[in-house]
């Protein structure tokens, strides 16, 4: 957890991370919540990830994850964590535009993240671009 001194706080009395403190936690983890539109209804799906530069990557099927990335839609991505006993916790959101991974080198590079995916059929990569990041932290 960040050191209480240092940490921001916001109006909800949580402490707020740091840019680099989002994607050192991003890092840690490997499971994360996605939220996008899907036939005019939100929908929010468990997915495996990894971060490639600043990019979040995704191994896809050809379900609604590939269809918003082809589109191009914008959504938000989740990851949290909690101690056993919830006095500390984080959780940081990604916002940003969801996109084909369409590059040669790219493409190479994402293989090689050996994403865990929920389906066996998962033959695509997307990635999203955040444009927006943020976090909180609740350290007791």
């Amino acid at each position: 957890m960040p050191d209480a001194a240092t940490v921001r706080v916001d109006r909800q009395g949580l402490g707020v991370l740091t840019e680099q403190q989002c994607h050192e936690r991003l890092d840690s983890v490997r499971l994360g919540r996605i939220a996008l539109t899907d036939r005019a209804l939100p929908i929010i799906l468990p997915i495996g990830f990894a971060r490639l530069d600043n990019d979040l990557i995704f191994r896809v099927g050809q379900g609604a994850l590939s269809k918003a990335a082809r589109m191009r839609q914008v959504v938000c991505f989740e990851v949290d964590w909690a101690d056993d006993t919830f006095d500390q916790a984080w959780s940081v959101a990604a916002i940003g535009q969801l996109s084909c991974l369409e590059e040669p080198a790219r493409l190479i590079r994402a293989e090689r993240l050996q994403l865990t995916s929920w389906s066996e059929q998962c033959d695509e990569f997307v990635q999203l671009t955040p444009q927006m990041i943020t976090g909180r932290c609740r350290s007791i």
